[in-house]
């Protein structure tokens, strides 16, 4: 009788047969039974508990790794398999590859577009699969979608396709990674030439009738078994990507909550994923650790959702509701039940692109770019050196060419103001560089002319890059040695957009030189925050990059001056990066600090309002430093008030809009604390209990920050914590009393002036240090009584001599910050929240596909011994 149960009356009959009513506890129970019955399992002494407790976090925050007999110190022997019967466990699907076929034709060529979609229905007809795009995906995107598993390219060749400039991209990146090609002949008295007849040339060709292009398939090698459809799949554009949604809270993209006796009860979810009717993920609440697993069904945007929601190591809830998707914006609502008790939930979710529209996304206006006078290289972080010399070899050569500090937003700057052509240095170190993919998209949106250089070989370029740098021609440039044999055939690759170009020095007519920004965009009565961590506008063009809920992205477009008037209009696109693009446009208006951006943004049907501040032009230095605020949740109002005062005094500030920083030491906070020129706490009482604001805190001091303290309270309620010894040294500033806040803000203000003045002098004195690793996954050992002891990391970086990471280990939670140098000499000091401190010294060896390994000594009071940390995955096979 089970199988004509629903989905959510199964699941009520497990949790029946596992836990009988008598014993079950409210999901919602926060009352000191629950607790007792808690205490009374976990009950151990002081060390165990404490260990168990360290453990059990870390295996909630990641249960992908594993947990290693080392890790536990000798009393706390015990503790492991306490910490993995309780272990979440982890879906994981199979996914078989499914191969298609891609059409490559000119769409909006009339007899082009007939005669490919005659074909697509026979292929329809026979039940095999052709490729089809989603709707919003950039054009990279889809090619690079499109190409990775397709089982042959059918090329309807026509003079329409040889002139179109996508259809070059596409075909050049299917020749280069070795895509079979079947030329199937429109025209029979057209012949290819330039790329296409040389793509084409070694192809077999065939005419449109389908038995004879089966028959040339069949001759080609292809397996039809692959092609052919599934029992429920469709030949048709899917509304929704392989996945509906994949995220988390600290994503940015997912809030969810529940309801109980009034109350409202946050859930965070370290991971959600809806996919193909399937949910799976795992989170926290008030309750405790719990994994879920689910179904749902949609039926065009709307449809029902049952989740079984289980309690690690306890009971379990029934979540059943209804879902519906519009835009970009997925919403889950309904009740949650167990036994006899029953209440409301809600989750509402950032999908990574709008659903179930079938309107085309809107063009961009073509703009015009104005014209720079360098060639500029493009690197990552293993490639500094080779960039470097292949700089001097064109300077030498009279040819202008820059190499810009690997830092995102002086190179995106540079794209902007100063280049007329852009080497990237293709290998996989570059294709895995966050950096490079960010300002190489930039680059490609721009228009800005790329002549790559392959500084790997073997390596093909794959992905992003693969698309990007399709069909171009390339100089292998690899070691020293190759700029003596190739700089000359590199000349050449460079010299149709170079002639001519270096004449003289263009002016450079800047109203914003890289500045921090922030703004939000509407969408059905909702604010989203929108966070710009470079944004330029320069010689009429607008370039800048940040994020959002939906991810990371960068922006192009260009401004224009108002006749008579003091105000621009403007339009750019921003394009999220491996996504969808959105339009931008409005006006720009100004006051003596800031430009304010206001109009409507529009992808496909949709369209609503936003707002952008952006600071004027300020000088402070190449380095875009910051003034950070660091505030606990409950002070977000009077931050903001102050936030706004700095900005009229043109003062770039970065803060957290969502308060006491959540989760670990990510980019975020490496955006937030590494770039600061100061540090003001907004000290309290709240503040002090914070764990998050002692790390964030503790890290600016461990980095030798200048640090502000604004009292909101007597500090006497704060004596004798860790935030007292931090601010103990520096002078602080009361801001209790609000009929003083005007006054007290203009000496903050006077403060804050004194420290970026000497910053911007400190700048010019400090040599420039190679980095060496952007940030990544990262693995390591302490060795102590000839036992291992792993640490596991969150977050590290070597940046411009800086070391930087978060993580843990047996004893507990800890921050890294120190130095290196070009020589490869570090050291770092390892200090765990709330406890002691040891000291690291080693010395950095790096490879030349940006992997390094570190190997020395740590030590603490007379207590040493040696260690070791290394990027994960660091020998890698080469591409062919």
């Amino acid at each position: 009788m089970d199988s004509y149960l629903s989905f959510g009356d199964r699941l009520r009959n497990k949790i029946k047969q596992k836990h009988p009513i008598s014993t079950l506890i409210s999901v919602q129970d926060t009352t000191s039974a629950v607790k007792s019955q808690l205490h009374e399992n976990l009950r151990r002494n002081s060390e165990s508990i404490r260990a168990e407790n360290n453990l059990q976090r870390a295996v909630v925050s990641n249960p992908t790794i594993a947990i290693q007999p080392n890790q536990i110190t000798p009393h706390d022997s015990d503790a492991p398999t306490k910490v993995l019967e309780r272990m979440p466990k982890i879906v994981t699907l199979s996914q078989e590859t499914k191969k298609h076929i891609f059409f490559a034709y000119a769409e909006k060529d009339e007899s082009d577009h007939k005669e490919a979609e005659k074909l697509k229905s026979y292929f329809a007809q026979q039940r095999l699969r052709v490729y089809h795009p989603r709707e919003h995906d950039d054009i990279n995107t889809k090619i690079a979608n499109g190409i990775k598993n397709a089982a042959v390219v059918l090329v309807f060749s026509s003079h329409s396709l040889q002139i179109s400039k996508t259809a070059s991209k596409l075909l050049n990146y299917a020749d280069q990674t070795k895509t079979p090609i079947l030329n199937i002949k429109v025209y029979e008295n057209f012949q290819p030439k330039d790329w296409l007849g040389a793509i084409l040339a070694p192809t077999k060709s065939c005419s449109t009738d389908f038995d004879e292009l089966m028959k040339s398939l069949m001759s080609m090698g292809i397996k039809t078994n692959s092609l052919i459809l599934e029992r429920d799949e469709n030949n048709e554009s899917q509304p929704i990507a392989k996945y509906l949604f994949h995220g988390g809270t600290k994503s940015g993209n997912l809030t969810a909550t529940y309801q109980y006796n009034g109350q409202e009860f946050p859930m965070e979810f370290e991971f959600l994923g809806l996919e193909q009717g399937k949910v799976f993920g795992q989170g926290d609440d008030d309750v405790g650790a719990f994994t879920i697993t689910g179904e749902y069904n949609l039926e065009g945007s709307h449809g029902n959702i049952e989740m079984y929601k289980q309690y690690v190591g306890r009971h379990s809830v029934i979540y059943r509701g209804q879902i519906s998707c519009k835009g970009i914006t997925c919403v889950i609502e309904g009740n949650w039940e167990i036994d006899y008790q029953s209440d409301e939930f809600s989750i509402y979710l950032t999908l990574p692109e709008e659903y179930g529209t079938e309107m085309e996304m809107i063009p961009s206006h073509p703009t015009l770019r104005r014209r720079g006078n360098k060639v500029m290289i493009s690197y990552c972080s293993c490639q500094y050196d080779l960039a470097q010399k292949i700089t001097e070899g064109l300077i030498a050569k009279d040819i202008s060419a820059i190499c810009p500090p690997l830092r995102m937003q002086e190179m995106m700057k540079v794209a902007t103001e100063e280049a007329n052509v852009v080497i990237p240095l293709m290998s996989e170190a570059y294709e895995a560089s966050n950096i490079s993919k960010y300002v190489l998209s930039y680059v490609d949106q721009a228009g800005i002319p790329i002549v790559p250089v392959k500084a790997q070989y073997p390596y093909s370029p794959n992905g992003w890059l693969g698309v990007i740098c399709a069909g171009a021609l390339y100089t292998k440039i690899i070691s020293e040695n190759d700029i003596e044999k190739n700089l000359e055939k590199l000349i050449a690759q460079l010299h149709p957009y170079i002639n001519g170009s270096f004449d003289e020095e263009q002016l450079v007519d800047s109203l914003v030189d890289g500045s921090l920004a922030q703004g939000y965009y509407t969408q059905w009565g909702q604010q989203f925050d929108m966070q710009f961590d470079m944004f330029a506008m320069t010689n009429g063009r607008i370039s800048g990059q940040g994020d959002d809920t939906v991810g990371g992205f960068v922006i192009n477009g260009e401004y224009t001056s108002l006749p008579g008037e003091e105000r621009y209009e403007f339009q750019f696109n921003k394009h999220y990066i491996g996504q969808h693009d959105v339009q931008y446009c409005g006006t720009i208006t100004q006051n003596e600090s800031q430009f304010f951006f206001d109009g409507y943004w529009s992808i496909g049907n949709l369209t609503d309002g936003f707002h952008l501040e952006v600071p004027r032009s300020k000088s402070l230095g190449s380095k875009c430093l910051h003034i950070m605020l660091s505030y606990q949740w409950d002070n977000q109002e009077l931050v903001k008030r102050v936030a706004d005062a700095l900005k009229q005094s043109n003062i770039p500030t970065w803060f957290d809009i969502a308060g006491d920083m959540k989760g670990n030491i990510n980019t975020a906070m490496a955006n937030g604390v590494e770039g600061a020129a100061a540090v003001i706490s907004f000290d309290t009482t709240a503040y002090s209990k914070s764990i998050n604001c002692q790390k964030e805190l503790t890290y600016a001091s461990q980095l030798k920050k200048n640090i502000i303290p604004v009292l909101l309270e007597n500090d006497i309620k704060f004596q004798n914590t860790w935030l007292e010894m931090i601010i103990a040294s520096f002078n602080k500033i009361n801001m209790d009393d609000d009929n003083q806040f005007q006054c007290i803000i203009d000496t903050l203000v006077q403060r804050v002036n004194e420290v970026l003045d000497e910053k911007k002098d400190e700048e010019f004195q400090q040599p420039q240090v190679i980095t060496r690793f952007e940030g990544g996954a990262v693995e390591g050992k302490y060795y102590q009584w000839s036992q291992g002891f792993d640490m596991f990391f969150d977050f590290f970086s070597l940046r411009e001599g800086r070391v930087s990471g978060q993580g843990n280990d047996g004893i507990g939670p800890f921050t890294m910050a120190g130095s290196y140098d070009n020589e490869g000499n570090v050291s770092f000091t390892k200090q765990y929240v709330g406890q002691h401190a040891v000291e690291y010294n080693g010395n950095l060896d790096c490879d030349n596909l940006g992997g390094f390994k570190i190997t020395g000594n740590w030590s603490i009071g007379e207590l040493t011994d040696e260690f070791y940390l290394e990027s994960a995955n660091t020998s890698s096979s080469d591409k062919s």
